[in-house]
């Protein structure tokens, strides 16, 4: 299985020395770990995002089902309770 290699952008980040050296030292792909650590921030990110933008209409669908319960209950076949 191939997977499509992503357009790439050189950039200049700041480290602290001992990172540096320690990452070399170990032979770790300071640019992978970099590029993984940005896209997990950014995903973060995105969550928050997401949550805040609907953070009302969340409340209000809990609110709904706090009055009239779960929708088809009755029906549910696994139940919690």
């Amino acid at each position: 299985m191939q997977h499509a290699t992503a357009e790439k952008q050189r950039t200049n980040i700041t480290l602290t020395a001992a990172n540096l050296a320690a990452a070399r030292e170990l032979g770790l792909n300071v640019s992978a770990i970099s590029d993984a650590a940005v896209a997990e921030a950014v995903r973060l990110a995105k969550a928050k995002a997401w949550a805040q933008e609907n953070a009302s209409a969340i409340a209000e669908r809990c609110a709904w089902i706090e009055a009239n319960g779960t929708p088809l209950s009755d029906i549910q076949v696994l139940k919690l309770d």
